[in-house]
């Protein structure tokens, strides 16, 4: 059986929406359903969220999705 590794938080400063230093928590609510649902109204994050934790995980090679024609550090 592989281990498995999962996202337990994410700290963002200052990334599209997200003003300041924000934290968000992915600790499942039940360890043995370990999911964790994302959802809000339109314009309210969320692929703004998920364009961070691509940046997290890939840095440069991230795809992401408003990032037009910008090089990776004129994104950021």
């Amino acid at each position: 059986e592989p281990n498995l590794v999962f996202l337990e938080d994410l700290t963002v400063r200052n990334f599209g929406l997200f003003r300041g230093e924000q934290k968000i928590d992915f600790t499942p609510h039940l360890p043995e359903k370990p999911v964790v649902l994302i959802g809000g109204l339109n314009g309210s994050g969320k692929t703004t969220l998920l364009d961070s934790i691509q940046i997290a995980l890939y840095g440069k090679r991230a795809r992401i999705s408003n990032r037009g024609s910008l090089s990776y550090e004129e994104y950021l």
